[in-house]
């Protein structure tokens, strides 16, 4: 089955973030990631992953979630093949690390209005730790998660595309085919 077939048509969208990035949804995504905030190089290019060391765009390339490797620069155009993009915090910062629990948390309800808006097939959350600040959960594996966090979509947990993380490709692009196995068993 072709990933990129029967994509969504435009239509209204949320508003804009409070934050140098703007979400890039539209209705009926196939998938949604989901990341902690943007790094401070994204937020200053006004692109999604666009860090140096950041692996996003070649997993997405090599997951076969994507025709092709995008740029940083072509996040806009994710929705015509079925993909978004959003933050659970809109402010840049240098590390995750800098944001609270409580503002990581405060997060949660700006992202249920867009999944009732967007109502994609599936929520990535590119990391753990990502899960488990929307969830409140102590913790979680990889992979698709048992009791989704809103109803009717399903939660995929993979690993932070970061250059930082200790995880090698191969075993990041395991997590990320799993995204892409998700989108097709859904269909």
């Amino acid at each position: 089955m072709d990933l990129f077939a029967g994509q969504p048509a435009s239509a209204p969208s949320l508003p804009p973030a409070e934050g140098p990035l703007p979400d890039i949804v539209a209705p009926g995504l196939e998938c949604l990631f989901v990341g902690f905030n943007p790094g401070l190089r994204s937020g200053a290019l006004g692109h999604h992953y666009a860090g140096r060391g950041n692996q996003f765009w070649r997993l997405l390339a090599a997951a076969r979630l994507t025709p092709r490797l995008y740029r940083p620069e072509e996040d806009a155009t994710l929705p015509a093949i079925g993909l978004g993009s959003t933050n659970l915090v809109a402010r840049a910062t240098a590390s995750a690390a800098e944001l609270s629990r409580a503002e990581l948390r405060g997060g949660v309800p700006r992202l249920a209005r867009i999944v009732a808006h967007v109502r994609p097939r599936v929520l990535a959350y590119t990391g753990k730790g990502v899960y488990l600040a929307a969830t409140g959960l102590p913790d979680a594996p990889w992979g698709v998660q048992e009791r989704p966090l809103f109803d009717g979509v399903a939660d995929v947990v993979v690993p932070s595309p970061s250059g930082l993380a200790r995880l090698s490709f191969e075993e990041k692009l395991r997590w990320f085919r799993e995204v892409r196995a998700e989108i097709l068993r859904r269909r």
